[in-house]
């Protein structure tokens, strides 16, 4: 069949080339479409479910709307895990599904769902789904700077929210755009209620004048003259006065009762849930662009750069980029670039070098650029990105890329080079292309199917390592075609002219003449050789066995995320000044650049962050302008300055810090008390809380039935995990702790007043939390009016006890003064009170009571209340003048604990223990074989109660189990191959011995570079056993031709013969087998030593095949042949070596001989 091919391909040249040109341009178009990015997207298919309740607290927050949704959701087809999270007037529900799924039929099944569950939450409630993003999504931020010095926050944050907003999210592939920092405008109406009650006035009537003072209507047309007028009757709130004059009620005499009479008129900033700064300059405003599933994101962000350069913004203020993606995406693909082009020239050297002939060069030279560039044919058709995990699967590739070209070259150079005057020149290069192609096409197929377990990988794993995986079949495969068809047409047209000998290839000549005495003391020191190699491979055994595991090893992103994490209950402020004091810790490091964080959460479903927690963006400087510092070496306390001078150049005593060193002590310097402090790459952290919920390396699920329990044994544990050696720092979070103000209504107190617990908690919601009543348009800006008590009023539990609620009345409203009071009233106002005073931050409530006279229509706040018959009903009873009663004699007002936040997953009270782990001393999975014997001695759980470990770990193990019955499935495939490929079982095991044997220097160079056994070594180690069965089943093949040609030269064969075939195949072998892992080794060498996105991950996958190369090498030469030369000598000596040259007609098909 291969052979076949061959001939077809030589015979028809002009279609092979012309076929290969119309592929060439099809992968360029497929190439320029190919997305790029910087990592593939690890994250899991989910749907976010928001749910905005502001005012309540977890606990109603979970039980009213959390705990419903998530046993809703969890029927959903194709879902995994279904995580709720309960907070302060909010709920996130992340509904985590299947890998494969697609995210849009998921949102469509989430919304069904939706609709069903509905009638289960308050009336009020309505959740709405997340953006369509990803982990991955946050993928450029931003702050805003007026060097005019003339706008101040709040005017900042409405050109951000009004003008910058809009503009950013119209850009295609941005899903949203979320707001940080800066102060939103509100109108506050701050009550004073001792003058609400002298006047016999409610906090109903003061809603109903301000809806009814914000409207405006539309009455149609009128014609007049012959023209049409459009008849508009406005009336919309433009500034403060307008509230001011306000008519909240008339006297009997008709005296109008303006609201600011009773009320204050001001601006205000609106509640908020979070503040931002930036390189420590104080409070900052800004932005985050989210990019939508499935976009390019290097396309998004030129586009949304493109639109922040149309943006009008007003003079003297600046958008300034704090983090942007394509500066990694970029970096990363120019990494592994640089590596393709220097592998490529490495590779022509070395042709040039070892065949000393520029035509053969071509071949190699042409086969190798075009295999990788038919890769992108299908890349693009699989809906793949370009990041470091695909062209790394190039870069690693073209080992065998170069070895299924230069295999055929070398061997064509070689029998022409033996050509004798008027032998045709075509039938020798086809019988050389064909002596070698089957077993190169089959090694080349066994070099694909060694991927194999790394496409059945699932999870992030299989995200992560899958494309890298598929690039690197998709060009061994290409390679593979193009070896039978390409080269076979290519090498009858380049080469022509006079070819050198072996012997006349001064490189060649040096090689064979160093290894021939070698290789021959090899074979007779046979059993030593073979015994000595078994006893290499034993000593690696221990070496192996003590190397670490991690999941996958850390990414270079040229930034880093900074995450101290402190106790529930603290306030906006103080959190704003332990961001500001983080940040001016962070910018005295000379290697940052610039730094933007928060505190508490931004305006977007993917962050559900409280004020408790800190996350900064710490953008770095390029490596080349980090400081260096002094290291000492071994030379520096001895060696004298022209000694040290010269040792300088290998060994550097001055050093900048490695990213783990910046970080740990970045780590150090940011300790402050009462914060537990984690620092790890951004986009690597987002994906791990999205998809396992913790933001450390690993973390520790607490399941059970109470949350002080449960807050009891994390509190035990993060004690105990402290001792692990290897533990930056442990956190559990807190399930009670913050403080609450509960207001409990006396229901016999109620009672006698005529008052229902709604009656009450009405009056509370309203006056003390706020209450929106309307909204202020003004040009494309929306601003809420809010409706509060003063400060003063509402300051400590005792202002609250003082707090006036209406009386049930049936009397009609009277004419009241200032200064008097009805039954069971408060005293008048005295004018020094101070409660007009205050402003402060108002909160967002729902359940505001209606206005006092019936209305069949109702102005909409921004949340879109209507006035229901019940409430105004009620709202009829309020109307004696002062008949009102201090909340203290209705209610009981107390400060009590409770929980800062309620997480539960499928329905389950969980909570988390977070453990950051020095992964530059410790390795992952050592760290927690540690961790959980340690946990198994001390901790000792209830009934009902258990522990999940999740985080990094969790997708190492499932890697793990995964590989424990793939790899065995998938040798077995070799193994069958193998034996399609050789001539016998003894030759296929003797092939299979490589295995074993090539891992001997990866074990040793991993060891030596301290790497922990990874993903990505594992991808490696696979790389480098591919190639081993490769060179493997080439130079077993050679061996069988040179004794099979003795053979045929003497048929009556010796020992001495036997090892004389040996020496001469394994010779014959020595040139093709240098040039594959010289190129190979020199082309993977800079993965070893560079700098920058994605280095580490590309150096933890060549490091296992530059040492397994060098391993592979020393056994391909030396062990195989004593291997080979102990079973036939002993077949020679049992007389079972026969038909063997009898048998090379029959193998003429595949062998050319």
């Amino acid at each position: 069949m291969i052979e076949r091919i061959i001939e077809a391909s030589a015979r028809h040249r002009g279609l092979v080339f012309g076929t290969v040109l119309l592929l060439v341009v099809w992968a360029l178009v497929a190439m320029r479409r190919t997305p790029l990015d910087a990592i593939p997207d690890l994250s899991d298919p989910q749907v976010i479910v928001f749910t905005e309740w502001m005012g309540r607290g977890p606990d109603l927050v979970e039980d009213q709307v959390t705990y419903p949704l998530v046993r809703a959701l969890q029927s959903t087809p194709r879902v995994k895990v279904v995580r709720g999270y309960s907070m302060f007037g909010m709920s996130f529900v992340y509904v985590v599904f299947a890998d494969g799924t697609d995210i849009y039929w998921a949102r469509t099944r989430v919304l069904e769902q939706l609709g069903r569950v509905q009638q289960l939450l308050p009336p009020d409630v309505s959740p709405i789904l997340g953006p369509d993003a990803t982990g991955v999504g946050w993928i450029f931020q931003y702050v805003l700077e007026d060097t005019s010095g003339t706008l101040d926050l709040a005017q900042l944050r409405e050109l951000q929210d009004f003008t910058i907003r809009p503009a950013l999210q119209s850009v295609a592939g941005v899903a949203e755009v979320a707001s940080l920092g800066g102060f939103q405008r509100q109108y506050q109406i701050v009550l004073d209620p001792v003058r609400l009650a002298a006047y016999g006035l409610t906090l109903t009537d003061v809603t109903r004048a301000v809806r009814d003072a914000n409207s405006e209507v539309g009455a149609r047309v009128l014609e007049l003259a012959g023209r049409e007028y459009v008849l508009r009757g406005r009336g919309y709130v433009h500034e403060l006065g307008d509230l001011e004059a306000s008519v909240v009620a008339t006297g009997a005499g008709g005296t109008p009762i303006r609201l600011r009479d009773v009320a204050r008129v001001q601006f205000g900033p609106e509640i908020r849930r979070g503040a931002a700064d930036y390189d420590a300059r104080g409070e900052a405003t800004g932005g985050i662009v989210v990019m939508r599933i499935g976009s390019n994101a290097l396309e998004v962000i030129d586009a949304v750069k493109q639109e922040i350069d149309r943006l009008p913004l007003p003079s003297g203020v600046r958008l300034i980029p704090t983090y942007d993606r394509s500066g990694l995406i970029l970096g990363s693909i120019e990494t592994l670039t640089d590596t393709l082009i220097q592998e490529g020239v490495i590779v022509a050297l070395i042709c040039l070098l070892f065949l000393f002939n520029l035509r053969s060069a071509v071949v190699a030279i042409v086969t190798i650029p075009l295999a990788v560039l038919l890769t992108f044919i299908p890349t693009y058709y699989f809906g793949m990105t370009l990041n470091i995990m695909s062209l790394a699967g190039i870069a690693i590739a073209v080992g065998e890329l170069e070895d299924a070209s230069t295999t055929f070259v070398e061997n064509g150079s070689r029998k022409l080079s033996a050509l004798q005057p008027g032998e045709d020149r075509q039938r020798a290069i086809l019988d050389a292309v064909k002596e070698v192609g089957r077993p190169t096409f089959y090694s080349l197929l066994l070099v694909t199917v060694s991927f194999l377990p790394i496409l059945t990988l699932a999870g992030q794993a299989g995200r992560l390592f899958r494309p890298m995986a598929l690039t690197h079949t998709f060009a061994t495969f290409a390679a593979a075609l193009l070896s039978i068809t390409l080269v076979p047409a290519l090498m009858l047209v380049v080469l022509r002219g006079r070819f050198r000998t072996e012997a006349q290839n001064p490189i060649s000549r040096l090689l064979t003449r160093v290894y021939r005495p070698f290789v021959r003391l090899a074979v007779r020191w046979r059993v030593w050789v073979v015994g000595l190699a078994l006893a290499l491979f034993a000593g690696t055994v221990p070496v192996a066995l003590r190397l670490g595991s991690e999941f996958m090893p850390p990414l270079d992103e040229g930034s880093l995320l900074v995450m101290p994490t402190t106790f529930p209950g603290i306030s906006i402020e103080e959190s704003r000044q332990a961001l500001a004091h983080q940040h001016r810790t962070i910018m005295s490091f000379p290697e940052v650049e610039s730094v933007h964080g928060k505190s508490g959460r931004a305006e977007t479903a993917t962050d559900p962050a409280q004020l408790d927690m800190i996350e900064s963006v710490v953008t770095l400087r390029p490596r080349e302008e980090w400081p260096t510092r002094e290291t000492p070496r071994w030379y520096s306390s001895f060696a004298p300055d022209w000694l040290a001078a010269g040792l300088r150049g290998i060994w550097p005593d001055r050093q900048a810090r490695t990213l783990e060193e910046l970080a740990s002590d970045m780590q150090a310097a940011l300790r402050m008390p009462g914060y537990q402090m984690a620092i790890a790459p951004p986009i690597r952290t987002r994906i791990d809380m999205l998809t396992t919920g913790v933001r450390t390396p690993v973390g520790i699920k607490v399941f059970g039935e109470e949350l002080a329990e449960i807050e009891r044994i994390s509190v035990e544990l993060e004690g105990i995990l402290r001792t692990v050696p290897g533990t930056r720092s442990t956190f559990a979070e807190r399930q009670t702790g913050r403080e609450y103000i509960d207001v409990t209504p006396d229901r016999e107190a109620i009672a006698r007043y005529g008052l229902t617990v709604r009656d009450v908690h009405d009056v509370v919601e309203a006056a003390v939390g706020g209450m929106p009543v309307s909204t202020v348009i003004s040009g494309r800006s929306r601003f809420s009016i809010n409706l509060r008590y003063a400060a003063d009023f509402r300051a400590d539990p005792e202002a609250l006890r003082s707090i006036l609620v209406p009386v049930a009345a049936t009397e009609p409203l009277a004419e009241v003064t200032v200064g008097g009071s009805g039954a069971g009233a408060s005293p008048a106002a005295a004018p020094g009170r101070p409660g007009m005073a205050g402003g402060g931050m108002s909160e967002m409530g729902g359940g505001a009571t209606a206005p006092t006279r019936p209305m069949q229509t109702s102005a909409a706040g921004p949340a879109g209340m209507t006035e229901s018959s019940d409430l105004v009903e009620l709202s009829t009873r309020y109307r004696q003048p002062g008949a009102t009663v201090p909340l203290g004699v209705l209610a009981d007002v107390r400060v009590v604990t409770g929980p800062p936040m309620i997480k539960d997953e499928n329905g389950t009270l969980v909570g988390y223990v977070y453990a950051d782990i020095d992964l530059a001393t410790r390795d992952l999975g050592g760290w927690v074989n540690d961790a959980k014997q340690v946990v198994a001695e001390n901790i000792s759980l209830p009934s009902g109660y258990r522990l999940a470990w999740t985080g990094q770990y969790e997708f190492m193990a499932e890697m793990q189990a995964r590989m424990a019955w793939v790899l065995p499935l998938v040798l077995l495939l070799v193994i069958v191959l193998l034996r399609f490929a050789m001539r016998g079982w003894t030759q296929t095991g003797m092939v299979l011995t490589s295995l074993p044997f090539a891992a001997i220097g990866s074990v040793w160079l991993l060891w030596g570079q301290s790497y922990n056994v990874s993903t990505a070594v594992w991808v490696g180690l696979i790389a480098v056993l591919g190639t081993a069965v490769e060179t493997g089943v080439l130079m077993v093949e050679f061996l069988d031709e040179s004794l099979a040609r003795r053979q045929r030269e003497r048929p009556d064969l010796t020992v001495e013969d036997v090892d004389e075939a040996v020496v001469e195949g394994a010779a014959s072998r020595l040139r093709p087998l240098v040039m594959s892992v010289a190129s190979t080794v020199l082309g993977l060498l800079p993965l070893m030593w560079e700098v920058g996105p994605g280095a580490d991950v590309s150096a933890r996958i060549a490091a296992p095949v530059i040492g397994g190369l060098g391993s592979c090498f020393v056994l391909t030469l030396f062990v195989l042949p004593a291997a080979y030369a102990i079973w036939r000598r002993v077949q020679v000596r049992r007389g079972h070596l026969t038909g063997l040259a009898d048998a090379e007609p029959e193998a003429e098909p595949r062998g050319g001989r």
